[in-house]
């Protein structure tokens, strides 16, 4: 039987509204339809370093977009990604799922930066093992600071749209982007937004690593502009143009220069991520990179980043696999179908 979910996405320059049909099989994704879809800008200052800070503002624009996706579901899945938010690894002894979650706090009381009392916690798992004092659960630890999500969830009170659950963007990266092939390889999904990065490292169609980096780009976007300042220029234009290229003409250099000069921080701690990662589990580095999010489009980013890390770079397809809808404008995500990586993913977990 067919279910559908909505799915609403904020980052922090466009809130974006998806709604994914899933039919039954082996794996639910394959075959999926995108039945709506919208988006719209966030004015500046509503939402600053992932949390929501204009609640007023911010419900205008989630109803707007609802409105213009014309959704059929009344309650959407939303998403947290704030560099606050833990996720580790960690083992548990091996019970129901729902007695592993009432005993997490006894588990990490000791290994977060945070209070226990302050955070909300969860457990994604991924695969059980025999320890040395019998059955273990491994998988992932997702602790949120407690004020983030009642933040989040009080926003939304106003959108008129009711909250089915509230989830991680990494896990929603890792559904839209892990799948067929890739299911069965060892690979890093990286998604550049516009204020943050999510690096989501799957072993074997199993999540395993998760990093919030506080770098995207927008930083790129603010470099052109400072670097061309008192000139108008369409920053963001030639961000996508000309990016971190580094065979240019000299008139293009100072944009080449500007972008090259925040970015290859940035790939350099993807790279030092991927690099911990190995070291610490041998034999399961990743064997490749797929590449999401606005930053996918930036020029010459996923050269530098192959380079860098010696690993081969695509960008991913939310829709590979999948079809659009009738609905939906195809024209309106044709040829930046990456960007569209995380609202989609987070659909297709709440159609799970």
């Amino acid at each position: 039987m067919a279910t559908r979910s909505i799915a609403i996405d904020v980052g922090a320059t466009t809130v974006r509204v998806a709604e994914v049909e899933m039919r039954g099989g082996s794996d639910p994704r394959d075959g999926s339809t995108l039945t709506a879809y919208a988006e719209r800008p966030i004015p500046v200052g509503v939402v600053r370093d992932g949390a929501i800070e204009e609640p007023g503002t911010f419900a205008s624009v989630v109803k707007e977009a609802v409105n213009a996706a014309k959704v059929s579901a009344k309650k959407a899945t939303i998403a947290v990604g704030h560099p606050s938010v833990v996720v580790r690894e960690v083992d548990v002894p091996a019970q129901s799922i729902d007695k592993v979650r009432e005993s997490l706090a006894f588990h990490v009381q000791d290994s977060l930066p945070m209070s226990i009392d302050d955070a909300l916690l969860d457990f994604y798992p991924t695969q059980d093992l025999e320890g040395q004092g019998g059955p273990m659960l491994r998988g992932l630890l997702v602790a949120s600071p407690r004020e983030l999500v009642r933040g989040v969830i009080a926003a939304m009170e106003g959108t008129g749209v009711g909250l089915s659950h509230v989830d991680h963007s990494a896990f929603a990266l890792w559904r839209s982007g892990c799948r067929g092939e890739l299911m069965n390889a060892n690979v890093a999904l990286v998604d550049v937004g516009a204020a943050s990065t999510k690096v989501v490292i799957s072993q074997q169609g199993r999540p395993r690593l998760v990093r919030v980096l506080p770098q995207g780009g927008l930083d790129a976007t603010k470099a052109i502009s400072s670097a061309f300042k008192g000139t108008s220029v369409d920053a963001e234009a030639l961000k996508r143009q000309i990016g971190m290229n580094t065979n240019v003409s000299p008139e293009q250099r100072p944009v080449a220069d500007a972008v090259a000069h925040v970015m290859g921080p940035l790939v350099d701690s993807i790279r030092n991520t991927l690099v911990y990662f190995a070291s610490s589990n041998p034999g399961a580095g990743a064997e490749r990179i797929v590449l999401t999010g606005g930053g996918a489009y930036l020029s010459g980013f996923g050269q530098a980043l192959s380079s860098a890390t010696r690993l081969p770079v695509m960008i991913g397809d939310p829709f590979a696999g999948a079809a659009i809808g009738k609905k939906v404008d195809a024209a309106s995500v044709t040829g930046r179908e990456a960007e569209l990586a995380t609202v989609v993913g987070l659909a297709m977990g709440g159609a799970s």
